[in-house]
């Protein structure tokens, strides 16, 4: 989410836009051949009918590959959590009709590298970056990534219209082969709309300690390799400056150095609803931002803010399991003013300054 709600509208895709990067299977051609000698009326009829049908089979495929390489194969409590996305509506029991596909990609140039699982889902919508998953939870998208951070504001997977959004990184995070050329802090932001829209409507629960020791992982994977990331730290914040006292926390700095990451982390912990010393932070480490909006100011009026989650990436040779039997909420996490005014209390933070302000 952006600090201007900026709307975006698309052009709505030609029909059938994305079937161009499949080959016709032999029994494809035979059939469509039959069909022309029929009436025009009927042909266009059941050519209609074909390419719809090949189109649902094809967005089955792309989803079946890409969870299977996430590795789990786990459905469990993610039924019914993506009504209005064909990429990823492939939670309504349909999986078994993936395995029998095998679509032939062309006309799309991949970039080296590429995981051959996202062959498929790349050739559909080239601005595809990776796939975030928090399993457990209904998180579990495409990622995409284009030119400015209002494409996909408003935009679904095929750039349709859709007041929902995708899941899209910063334009300026860089995306390399190798975790060593991935931005410092990377940056994905989602919509918070309701429970059964899912979004990243989620990510507020990890204010509740004992969802985070629920869900301490995050699977971020990327075209190129496949990451898993360490949360630490889950905090509410605001966008407009006169709501903080003139604050407004640059938590979404792509660019954060090695110099700066303990002051920078320092600030993140300070807001923290919860620790867990357990994830302990480097100035060397990498961090995943996963950003949505939050409602939780608006009393009354409403309060543009924040609901940010932050992980840090696990580093090489480093378990992937995370010790949160010492996880503890912070009740001291640092709010913006406007909350304290809410609460009638003092604000013990308001004279101390805020790093790397916006």
């Amino acid at each position: 989410m952006q600090k201007n709600d900026v709307r975006f509208t698309p052009e709505q895709p030609e029909p059938g836009a994305y079937l161009d990067s499949l080959d016709n299977t032999a029994e494809d051609l035979r059939d469509i051949g039959k069909e022309k000698k029929k009436a025009g009326g009927k042909a266009d009829r059941i050519a209609v009918t074909v390419l719809a049908a090949l189109n649902a089979a094809v967005l089955i495929f792309i989803a079946v590959v890409l969870h299977r390489a996430g590795g789990t194969g786990d459905f469990s409590g993610l039924k019914n959590s993506h009504p209005f996305d064909p990429a990823v509506d492939y939670y309504n029991g349909s999986l078994a009709f993936g395995d029998t596909l095998s679509p032939t990609l062309r006309g799309v140039k991949f970039p080296a590298g590429i995981q051959e699982a996202f062959r498929p889902i790349y050739s559909a919508n080239t601005d595809t970056v990776g796939w975030v998953r928090i399993p457990g939870t209904c998180v579990d998208y495409p990622v995409l990534k284009a030119e400015n951070n209002e494409k996909y504001e408003r935009a679904n997977f095929y750039l349709q219209s859709d007041h929902r959004g995708s899941i899209w990184m910063d334009y300026r995070n860089a995306l390399g082969r190798s975790a060593s050329s991935l931005s410092k802090v990377t940056i994905l932001y989602g919509h918070h709309l309701t429970t059964d829209e899912c979004i990243f409507a989620q990510l507020e629960n990890y204010l509740d300690v004992e969802y985070y020791k629920a869900h301490p992982v995050i699977e971020m994977n990327t075209i190129y390799d496949n990451y898993k990331w360490k949360v630490f730290a889950c905090f509410i914040t605001n966008v407009e400056p006169q709501d903080d006292n003139g604050h407004v926390f640059y938590y979404w700095d792509p660019a954060v150095t090695d110099d700066e990451t303990l002051a920078f982390t320092g600030e993140i912990l300070s807001r923290s609803w919860f620790r867990n010393l357990a994830v302990d932070l480097r100035a060397t480490d990498k961090f995943l931002c996963l950003s949505t909006c939050t409602y939780m100011l608006n009393k009354p009026e409403y309060i543009e803010s924040r609901c940010v989650v932050m992980a840090r990436l696990v580093r090489d040779g480093e378990s992937e399991l995370v010790d949160v039997s010492g996880a503890v909420p912070n009740e001291e996490h640092r709010m913006p003013q406007v909350w304290y005014t809410q609460q009638g209390i003092a604000n013990p933070y308001r004279n101390v300054p805020v790093f790397n302000e916006y």
